[in-house]
């Protein structure tokens, strides 16, 4: 709700805030943006239906790990990657874009959560993913989460050759003083 709430009052500000699969002509980076989106869809309702335990084949359903204690690590992770998320939004304010915008002029965020990582964001979907892979061990859950992890960690890689490119020895600079994760 915090992704799509933030986005819809960015919109309604003037905005573009959706910019995915407009930065690239490469057919693999176009597929990953590209991909992105229905993934999280998919994922969105499948975590539903497991947790309104909505009847779903054996093959898709069964548990191939049912340890109490590190469904409380998934708990964990969701929980504090959502934190991570909130304060993230907050750092960007109207910086806030999903993809890379190659039209847009903002400055290189560095403050509040960019201060301690350089993806507070991509850290939260990392956190959300495993989390949720922990909390509902499944075939579904474990295929998405090392996908959108792979996936996201190739994002990473493509915005910080946009980034240095674009804002210089100030990003080198910054990537010295902040790691890419945490």
């Amino acid at each position: 709700m915090l992704f799509i709430g933030r986005t819809i009052i960015l919109y309604k500000n003037g905005v573009k805030v959706w910019v995915i699969g407009t930065s690239t002509k490469k057919l693999p980076e176009l597929i990953l943006e590209n991909i992105l989106f229905p993934a999280l869809l998919f994922w969105t309702i499948f975590v539903i239906l497991i947790t309104l335990h909505v009847n779903l084949p054996p093959i898709i359903s069964r548990y191939f790990i049912n340890i109490v204690w590190l469904k409380y690590i998934g708990i964990a992770l969701c929980f504090v990657g959502l934190i991570i998320f909130l304060l993230a939004l907050i750092s960007f304010g109207k910086a806030w874009r999903i993809g890379i915008d190659e039209k847009n002029t903002n400055e290189l965020i560095t403050t509040g959560m960019f201060k301690y990582s350089r993806n507070p964001i991509f850290l939260f979907m990392d956190m959300y993913f495993m989390g949720i892979m922990l909390i509902y061990p499944n075939i579904v859950f474990i295929i998405i989460a090392i996908c959108t992890v792979t996936g996201i960690h190739l994002q990473i890689l493509r915005e910080e050759k946009f980034l240095e490119n674009k804002f210089g020895e100030k990003y080198i600079e910054y990537k010295r003083q902040t790691r890419r994760y945490i």
